[in-house]
């Protein structure tokens, strides 16, 4: 899962998205750029990993709830 995927389907700010993942707000922005612009990064593989877990986890407390 892209951790903009994430932060939509949860509804978080970049803020939150940058302080989930520890880097600056600027970094997680730069991850919602289209592939086209030239300041867009790819997230690092570990991003993507760590947004599958996370919304494992917060779906698995959203069912339970």
């Amino acid at each position: 899962m892209h951790p903009i995927e994430l932060m939509k389907k949860y509804g978080w700010s970049y803020n939150r998205l940058a302080a989930e993942f520890g880097v600056s707000e600027v970094e997680a922005r730069r991850w919602g750029f289209r592939k086209t612009a030239t300041n867009y990064r790819n997230p690092p593989l570990m991003a993507y990993k760590l947004a599958e877990r996370i919304d494992k986890e917060l779906s698995t407390i959203f069912l339970s709830a």
